[in-house]
């Protein structure tokens, strides 16, 4: 049963991790504001709860994972494969967090213009999302080395 969680959650960081990227991409490289605005206006939404499901998905995998290989111990321990998981699971909650705050201004803008503010608060959030998925990602790989 741990090999079809553990597989479910790479399943689930690959989305998470290669929708980021394409957003990322599409927002870099589609300098017609109007081209973006369309395309944003489309896919945003769709993204926005294909995401939310795969988040769900990899804070349920992961606490599992966490839970069935008896690693809930380690955060009482001192060391580096402690330090590793304490760092990845705040990374965690503030991925979590930047994506909280980052979906709720996308689904209450959805359909207007936005403000100055939320624009700010929206790059900024989708910014720290892209960029943390690749710090997980690296401590992901650096606790699964150990394991």
């Amino acid at each position: 049963m741990s090999d079809i969680i553990f597989y479910f959650h790479l399943l689930a960081a690959a989305s998470w991790v290669g929708g980021a990227m394409l957003l990322f991409i599409l927002g870099i490289g589609l300098r017609d504001k109007e081209a973006q605005k369309i395309v944003y206006h489309h896919i945003g939404p769709l993204y926005g709860y294909f995401e939310s499901v795969v988040l769900v998905i990899l804070l349920t995998t992961g606490g599992y994972m966490l839970w069935d290989k008896g690693l809930i111990s380690v955060f009482e321990s001192k060391g580096a494969f402690a330090e590793l998981l304490w760092i990845k699971l705040i990374l965690v909650g503030l991925i979590t967090f930047a994506t909280i705050v980052h979906m709720t201004i996308s689904l209450k803008a959805h359909g207007r213009e936005r403000s100055q503010r939320e624009k700010i608060i929206s790059r900024g959030t989708s910014l720290m999302i892209f960029f943390l998925n690749l710090v997980i990602l690296y401590f992901a790989i650096q606790i699964r080395n150990i394991l």
